[in-house]
Order: C-alpha cells, then structure tokens, then sequence
C-alpha cells in the first residue's frame, strides 16, 4: 500500500474517489437520504480538486483517501473491502505530518467514526447542527 499526496487528482483518479465518497457517505450515514450525497456529487467533485489529497493506493487503485484544506480534514473515506486495516489510520497520520492542530466534523449518529478520532486522538470541542441535513455534528480537534 502507497501512501501519497496529490494536489490535482488527474480523471481517473477523480472517478474512482468520488465513488468511494459516494459508497461511503451512503454506509457511513444510513440516517440521511442517499439522494442528498446524490445532489451534491457534482459540487463535492469540483471542490475535491480544491483540496490536498492523501491517497492510499494499491496497484494503481485508491483504497482510501483524506481530503485536507488548510487544517480541517473535509472527508475521510476508505473502500468498504480494505477497511479496518489500519489504512485510516495511516492517513491521518500523514495528515498531522502535515498540519497541526487538525479539525473536522463528523455526524454524532455516525458512532464509528467519532470512536475512530477519539481514538486517534481528537476531542468534541463543539456541537451543533448542520443546516442541509437538520443532523447534530460534533467538531472535533486533534488533542495537542
């Protein structure tokens, strides 16, 4: 497994994270409308380019990736089929080999992944709502 940063993802590379963004969010958030991750692929793969790209790959597939802009990590999404192998792990790892202190938002219903940050390190230092889907958030910070 390679572990590398991109900033511009090439068509290919776009195509295949955007459909592991797309899987991902619809597993992940079972409590909102896969429509909504539907309406907001187009807009979620233009700003994808806009941001600093971790890719994990194997034999020229990405398994996973971790979308940075500045310090806050936008997504966080692993295939279905490699996950629970330390490749999200690996990725932010890079990611606060980068930048420090990181922050991001994830849903409080997504109980996986708040386990998985708090694990690595991150604590709730907010909690609201997030206006397009009426779902409460935390915003979590990498503990220094």
């Amino acid at each position: 497994m390679q572990i590398k940063i991109v900033n511009k993802l090439n068509e290919t590379q776009l195509q295949q994270v955007m459909s592991i963004w797309l899987l991902g969010n619809t597993q992940a958030h079972d409590f909102i409308q896969p429509d909504y991750w539907r309406k907001n692929y187009a807009a979620v793969a233009k700003q994808i380019q806009d941001a600093r790209l971790i890719l994990a790959e194997q034999d020229d597939q990405i398994c996973g990736f971790l979308g940075l802009v500045d310090a806050y990590i936008a997504g966080l999404f692993v295939r279905k089929d490699v996950q629970n192998q330390g490749l999200g792990t690996k990725l932010v790892a890079r990611a606060k080999a980068i930048k420090s202190p990181l922050t991001l938002s994830v849903y409080q219903k997504n109980d996986h992944a708040v386990k998985f940050y708090q694990a690595h390190g991150f604590v709730i230092v907010k909690q609201g709502v997030d206006v397009d889907t009426n779902e409460v958030e935390f915003t979590m910070e990498a503990a220094e």
